[in-house]
């Protein structure tokens, strides 16, 4: 077994996504990363408490974008000004990651670097730790993703399929998008298949030789540009680049993969219907989270809301969202519809004020 690196790694935390399946608490200039949602901290600040057992405070950094990074310092100003990845615009994940991998390498040198998103239910912290810890063993064969054991035939998640075992985890055969309910009966019974929740482990050097390899044209812009005089100049590259996934852009071309299985449980925070398997609910499948709630003769409802007392009377399936100046009801079949209604109010000027 290859011995653990003695310097801490790097952690990028990417936090620059819009959340608009958990509106009317997300909006455009306070996304979900920036709402307490299923605890009394922020998603971001989850996020950071559990790096914070893996390295220390000035080896992370948050990937984000400009305006998104004032209102991050204004919910924890103690977070250090200086450690913010900035992205002129959002290009998925292949951009920042390769602009982000450029700078730690000046910075650091070949660090490994430990990707994680701003928008996951991760329990317990200590299993989380113990997994990257087996995890980073791997990084001196290649790059490192985290695989967690399926519970349910999920569609809203992509899957690994794994071949044979390495030190402390295992070869990497396929990956496989988002699959239909039919399919997805068929992978968890598969004991070599995996949810892919987005967790990556890599040298930097790694990292660049493979986005060298595989994604010149992500790359190419960005290098020839580092590091950038202005603003504006990074600007300019990213408009030169694809809007591109890490893993459609490097993780399925590459024969460097290896999956270690998390021993956490591990849920993608993605909509208000996420709630359900977070938050403890009732024999009749209620879930609550806010003061008092009352159910009579209701069942399979989920609330978060602000009142004293809510109510629900007779009622099956639905989905009640309180904040100050909105509210919102829809069944959980509609609860899908979300982006489309917000597309739909960004056209109407009374409604626009309540995106924001």
């Amino acid at each position: 077994m290859a011995k653990l690196p003695k310097e801490s790694p790097v952690v990028l935390i990417m936090a620059g996504g819009k959340g608009e399946r958990f509106w009317p608490r997300s909006r455009t200039n306070s996304p979900k990363q920036l709402q307490k949602v299923y605890s009394n901290k922020t998603l971001l600040r989850e996020t950071i408490d559990r790096a914070l057992t893996i390295t220390s405070l000035d080896r992370i950094y948050i990937g984000t974008n400009a305006n998104l990074k004032t209102e991050i310092l204004k919910k924890d100003p103690k977070f250090p000004s200086t450690n913010f990845i900035l992205e002129p615009e959002g290009k998925n994940t292949a951009p920042i990651i390769a602009l982000s991998a450029l700078y730690f390498q000046k910075k650091f040198g070949n660090p490994n670097l430990i990707v994680l998103s701003a928008d996951a239910f991760i329990d317990p912290i200590k299993e989380f730790t113990k997994t990257i810890e087996q995890a980073l063993y791997e990084t001196e064969n290649g790059m490192v993703l985290l695989g967690v054991k399926p519970n349910r035939p999920e569609v809203g998640y992509g899957y690994i399929s794994t071949g044979k075992p390495t030190d402390v985890g295992y070869t990497v055969k396929a990956f496989f998008e988002k699959p239909d309910f039919k399919t997805a009966l068929k992978y968890i019974k598969k004991k070599n298949f995996y949810w892919n929740p987005g967790i990556f482990l890599f040298r930097t050097e790694t990292i660049l030789s493979e986005l060298e390899r595989h994604a010149p044209h992500i790359l190419g812009p960005l290098k020839n540009g580092f590091p950038f005089k202005s603003f504006g100049d990074l600007k300019t590259a990213f408009q030169m680049l694809p809007s591109e996934a890490i893993d459609t852009a490097i993780m399925e071309k590459s024969n460097r993969i290896r999956m270690v299985e998390a021993t956490f449980n591990w849920d993608d925070v993605g909509s208000w219907m996420s709630l359900e398997r977070i938050l403890p609910g009732d024999k009749e499948k209620n879930h609550h989270q806010g003061k008092e709630v009352l159910y009579h003769k209701a069942s399979g409802n989920i609330s978060s809301v602000q009142k004293e007392l809510i109510a629900f009377l007779g009622v099956q399936n639905l989905i009640v969202v309180e904040e100050p100046d909105v509210l919102l009801v829809t069944s959980r079949e509609g609860v899908g519809d979300i982006k489309a209604m917000l597309s739909t109010m960004r056209k109407n000027k009374v409604l626009q004020k309540y995106l924001d």
